[in-house]
């Protein structure tokens, strides 16, 4: 799914989608460097029971 970063801190990256959900995913998971505004292509894994909310997996 593809998001563009929105804030950082020390360990965490804030993402926001195209459908307007939002994420925190581990940096450690995410290319370096990286910086705010940039836009990052996420994988996300869900199972039909799942297609009504956004779960972090990371």
């Amino acid at each position: 799914m593809i998001g563009k970063i929105i804030d950082m801190d020390r360990t965490d990256a804030f993402i926001t989608f195209e459908d307007g959900t939002t994420m925190d995913i581990s940096l450690s998971r995410l290319p370096t460097p990286i910086k705010i505004g940039e836009t990052v292509d996420i994988p996300i894994k869900r199972s039909p029971l799942q297609n009504d909310r956004m779960n972090n997996f990371f």
